[in-house]
């Protein structure tokens, strides 16, 4: 793992993305949601018309994909074969398939090197469901954050977002490949009673523990 990479985990709307901006922000890391790549295949699976209960007809579609991620304005943007589909990440027909179509190991195994490749270049906070446990296990940083899905379903609802928080936590957690768990070795984070501010000084109360790791680190290697 050539860089430093700091994971965070959960479930659908526990806060993950806020946190992950805010630490990649106050870190200068880049900052990464691997669902937006479940998401950007999502879109493109649909735009192709590819069935997805057909598993050789998925397998031949990935093979001919070309995703390429760029930096844009300091945002990472997703184009696949030639064009950034970022701006259909959180179409209704996305959040219907991405669910389905990230419990497919081809698709797993098609982006797993994808994400990885990341930490070749860049210090990362990545933000997912099978990040600490699958993609970054050796991360030295691993945050695990929840919420009740009540809570979850409310915050989804006043994003005016169209998701049923019950069946996607039963497909992340049931399904074969990479379920969701909470990583070995993770600090977990229950957002349900918390603020944005609160959750906030949670994270800030992380990463000063990181900070200071980090810098006796670099003293001892002195």
């Amino acid at each position: 793992m050539p860089h430093t990479i700091i994971t965070i985990d959960g479930p659908a709307a526990s806060g993950k993305t806020i946190a992950g901006r805010r630490l990649a922000s106050r870190l200068g890391y880049l900052f990464v949601s691997s669902g937006h790549y479940y998401r950007a295949l999502a879109w493109t699976a649909h735009h192709d018309q590819i069935n997805i209960s057909e598993l050789k007809a998925v397998q031949h579609w990935l093979e001919d994909l070309l995703l390429q991620p760029q930096i844009i304005e300091e945002a990472l943007h997703l184009f696949i074969n030639g064009s950034d589909v970022t701006p259909h990440l959180n179409d209704a027909v996305v959040t219907g398939l991405v669910s389905p179509l990230a419990a497919l190991p081809a698709v797993r195994n098609f982006l797993l090197t994808k994400l990885r490749s990341l930490a070749d270049h860049h210090n990362l906070v990545m933000e997912g469901r099978d990040i600490g446990s699958v993609v970054f296990p050796e991360a030295p940083w691993k945050i695990y954050m929840d919420a009740s899905p009540e809570e979850r379903a409310r915050r989804r609802t006043k994003e005016g977002i169209i998701d049923n928080i019950a069946q996607r936590d039963q497909q992340d957690k049931t399904r074969a490949t990479a379920p969701l768990v909470i990583p070995e070795g993770a600090i977990v984070i229950d957002t349900t009673n918390l603020s944005v501010t609160d959750t906030n000084q949670a994270i800030d109360e992380i990463l000063e523990k990181f900070m200071k790791k980090e810098t006796s680190k670099c003293t001892n290697d002195r």
